[in-house]
């Protein structure tokens, strides 16, 4: 059912039917099911839709390091995504990197080894070429993770699904920049599903909702609603794909910006002064005082 109602929402974004062939019965229950669909879902929708060089689109981000578990789901549902887009574009080295990125922040939120294949595996199936089995596998991580992260905190999983849908936003505006076609651009028509993320992010527990990226995308949802909702069956403009582009490009730059996990080097640095004189320097005049004072007893001597 789940796979129907993401297929159905999937075609209503392409407008291969027009509303009017679409019974109050269908549309109600469109509006009542909002299904957020998986990435590989929509990218295999747009490839279907322009010619896009997947290689060339995307930047794959490999950090894992960050301190905060609401910032580590944003950046595990951005990694997911990169990893469908890396199956897409039939990137070897990539898929790999992003399996393995993907594990190191999920096993944050508990999941274990058993949830994931292990590298040898994915190599044999990189090797062959195995890309549909290789989406199928990820697809099933991803849900498998999300459950595991529910159990921690829902919050998480709703920062996941965010951070997935910004990272696809940049990716398939930068498609459509590339290659740029009205039946392509009604993809980023998806109302309910945005005001469906819009609310999930907005509602997140205040201790979340008040770090600054979460605040950020709080602050553009209402930016991007408005650029996407032309009106069913319209085509979005280029100029609307210009700014959706500007402002997907800027969250996931905000997302995926490196934070150091707190350790005992930080104690270190904080104390790097020593009585406002830097530690070089304190080292520096340190070796001079025994040099001179080796002198000293020499010519004592």
């Amino acid at each position: 059912m789940r796979r129907l109602l993401a297929l159905f929402m999937i075609i209503l974004s392409f407008s291969l039917f027009s509303q009017s062939e679409l019974s109050a019965e269908e549309m109600a229950m469109f509006k009542s099911n909002v299904v957020i669909p998986q990435p590989s879902e929509i990218i295999m929708a747009l490839d279907r839709l322009s010619e896009v060089n997947w290689k060339e689109i995307v930047k794959y981000d490999y950090t894992a390091n960050y301190a905060e578990n609401y910032k580590i789901a944003l950046n595990l549902g951005a990694r997911v995504a990169q990893g469908f887009i890396a199956i897409q574009a039939e990137d070897r080295r990539n898929t790999g990197e992003m399996f393995s990125v993907s594990r190191d922040l999920a096993e944050n939120f508990g999941a274990n080894s058993e949830m994931f294949i292990d590298k040898d595996q994915i190599s044999n199936l990189l090797n062959d070429g195995k890309w549909m089995e290789l989406r199928g596998i990820l697809d099933g991580i991803h849900l498998d993770i999300k459950v595991e992260m529910k159990k921690y905190d829902p919050d998480y999983v709703a920062l996941a699904s965010i951070g997935g849908w910004i990272e696809g936003l940049h990716v398939v505006t930068k498609a459509l920049l590339s290659n740029y076609s009205e039946d392509a651009s009604t993809i980023l028509y998806q109302p309910e599903l945005i005001e469906h993320l819009a609310a999930e992010i907005l509602n997140v527990k205040e201790i979340n909702r008040n770090n600054p990226e979460v605040k950020l995308i709080n602050q553009e949802m209402p930016k991007i609603q408005k650029l996407c909702d032309t009106g069913f069956g319209n085509p979005i403009p280029l100029e609307n794909i210009k700014q959706l582009s500007k402002i997907s490009t800027n969250l996931i730059n905000v997302i995926v910006a490196e934070t150091k996990k707190e350790g005992k080097n930080d104690d270190i640095k904080e104390d790097s002064n020593i009585a406002g004189i830097p530690i070089a320097v304190f080292v520096a005049l340190l070796v001079v005082f025994f040099i001179i004072i080796k002198k000293k007893k020499k010519g004592g001597e």
